[in-house]
């Protein structure tokens, strides 16, 4: 069982030793040593997280989908499973939630622009950049958004956003339209709202997949024995 818990983002530091949260190049490294270990037969991913950064998600999830190949990797959602966790837990083979109020969804991009030009004239400082380059600090805090700024803005996150529709779709087994419909517009579905929007496969304990999982692993067993045996 590898947790899945607080805000991700790519590398640990001392804010998650503090408060917790997830680093996608520890996960991934738990994960490969997962699939490597052969007194381990099968994953789950325990997911509590609201999302996080997009650097490093789309690598973790790709690592979790090639893995499904070796070993199952089903996601239990107990509590919140969104943005960025959402594309984490649906490269599993299954994603459940563990109550009817578990949160999932949140299927969207945000980028944010902050203005600190005011605030550092008030203070009698004045920031003079000088660039090179058309897009070079077209976004600049030293400066309000301009018309141009925000689309460029507007641009990469209309692209990040692209780039996770069509994961969802991937992992999920569906048309990019469908994802677009039924489960992407940044809404946030509670329990079996999740399921009918296709988000979530059902409601199960972590004790239920724990049950299934060994059933299943047991069952190959025999059928490999059988096999051998004939």
């Amino acid at each position: 069982v590898l947790p899945v818990e607080g805000v991700i983002a790519k590398r640990a530091n001392m804010f998650m030793d503090i408060s917790g949260g997830v680093s996608t190049e520890l996960l991934g490294r738990d994960l490969q040593a997962a699939l490597a270990d052969p007194q381990v037969h099968s994953i789950i991913l325990a997911v509590d997280s609201p999302g996080g950064t997009v650097d490093g998600t789309q690598a973790l999830a790709s690592i979790i989908r090639a893995g499904n190949a070796q070993k199952p990797i089903v996601t239990l959602a107990s509590g919140l499973i969104a943005s960025a966790a959402y594309w984490l837990g649906s490269a599993g083979s299954a994603v459940y939630i563990a109550d009817k109020t578990t949160v999932s969804g949140s299927i969207g991009v945000v980028a944010s622009h902050t203005d600190y030009s005011k605030a550092r004239a008030d203070r009698g400082i004045t920031v003079t950049e000088i660039t090179a380059g058309k897009y070079k600090r077209i976004a600049s805090d030293n400066s309000p958004l301009s018309k141009e700024g925000k689309a460029h803005m507007q641009a990469q996150v209309d692209y990040y956003y692209s780039l996770l529709v069509d994961a969802v779709a991937e992992h999920r087994g569906v048309s990019t339209e469908a994802v677009l419909a039924q489960m992407a517009d940044g809404q946030t579905f509670i329990g079996q709202q999740g399921i009918d929007a296709g988000l979530v496969d059902g409601i199960q304990t972590m004790a239920q997949i724990v049950a299934a999982l060994n059933a299943d692993y047991a069952a190959s067993l025999a059928d490999t024995n059988y096999q051998r045996g004939s």
